[in-house]
C-alpha cells in the first residue's frame, strides 16, 4: 500500500497535469480564434469605427461600418508569405479605405501588440492610435475619383473627368457606379481657388498607377488636392455598408 504522503503527491501531480492541459486547451482554442480573426480581417470582412467629419454628408462621426478587402485583393495574409488576388480594382465613385501618404508605419512589435489588443477589445482600444498625434491616422476613407488614365479637374468643388481614350469630360457623378452628395462649408473671404482644400483644381492626367482621391465634405478633408495622387498598393479595402447607428444601416 502506498503511503499516504504518497498519495498525496501523487494527487497533487494528477491535478496539476489535468490544470496545465486545460491551459494549454484554452491557449489553443484562444490563438486559433486569433489567426481567424486576423486572416479574416485581412482578407475578408473586418469592422471599423470611423471619427471624422472629413466624409460628412455621406459618413457623420461615430459611425462603425464594415470593411472589405475581398473585391480589391490583399497583398498578404497573416503568418503567410502571400496575399489573394482580387478580381478588379478601384472604380468611380467608389468608398475606400486607404493610408495616406504622410503615414509612417508602426514597427512590427508594436503592430503585433495592436492587433492583439484590438482583438481583445473588440477594437475599442488600439496602441498604434493611442500613441500617435491626431494627425497620423493609420487609415483614412476617401471617394474615388480619378483611374489611371483618367483627366481630372475641379470646378467649384466637383470633379470633372475625362476617361482614358474618351473625348469629353463627365462629372463625378454622371460617372460614380453610386449615388452620394459632397458638402462644402464657405471659404474665409481671402481664400484662393488655388489653396488646399480650393474649390477649383487645372487638368491632371493621372499616370499609369495613379489614383485621385477627395474627401465628401470638399473643405473639412485633405486629399488629393493637398498630398497629391495615392498608388493602388494604398489601397487597401472598399467600405460594404453602416451597422451603426442603426437608423444609418445600410450599403454604401
Amino acid at each position: 500500500m502506498a503511503a499516504k504522503g504518497s498519495f498525496s503527491r501523487y494527487q497533487s501531480y494528477t491535478t496539476q497535469k489535468k490544470r496545465r492541459d486545460q491551459f494549454l486547451r484554452v491557449f489553443l482554442v484562444f490563438f486559433l480564434v486569433y489567426v481567424g480573426y486576423l486572416v479574416v480581417g485581412a482578407a475578408f470582412f473586418r469592422t471599423v469605427r470611423w471619427s471624422s467629419v472629413t466624409m460628412e454628408p455621406t459618413l457623420a462621426p461615430e459611425t462603425s461600418l464594415v470593411l472589405t478587402s475581398l473585391p480589391l485583393g490583399t497583398n498578404n495574409l497573416p503568418f503567410l508569405p502571400f496575399g489573394l488576388p482580387g478580381w478588379r480594382g478601384p472604380e468611380h465613385g467608389e468608398l475606400v479605405e486607404l493610408v495616406p501618404p504622410y503615414h509612417v508605419p508602426a514597427t512590427p512589435w508594436v503592430a503585433v501588440a495592436d492587433d492583439l489588443v484590438r482583438f481583445i477589445t473588440l477594437n475599442f482600444l488600439s496602441l498604434d492610435v493611442a500613441s500617435r498625434p491626431d494627425w497620423d491616422k493609420e487609415f483614412v476613407l476617401r471617394r474615388v475619383i480619378g483611374l489611371p488614365g483618367d483627366t481630372v479637374k475641379l470646378e467649384h468643388f466637383t470633379a470633372q473627368i475625362k476617361p482614358k481614350n474618351e473625348a469629353y469630360f463627365l462629372s463625378e457623378y454622371e460617372i460614380s457606379k453610386s449615388p452620394y452628395s459632397i458638402g462644402a462649408q464657405t471659404l474665409p473671404a481671402n481664400w484662393k481657388s488655388t489653396f488646399p482644400l480650393g474649390d477649383s483644381m487645372p487638368e491632371r492626367l493621372l499616370g499609369p498607377d495613379e489614383y485621385f482621391v477627395l474627401a465628401d465634405n470638399r473643405t473639412a478633408g485633405e486629399d488629393s488636392r493637398s498630398w497629391g495622387v495615392v498608388k493602388r498598393t494604398d489601397i487597401k479595402a472598399s467600405v460594404l455598408l453602416v451597422y451603426w447607428p442603426l437608423d444609418r444601416f445600410g450599403g454604401l
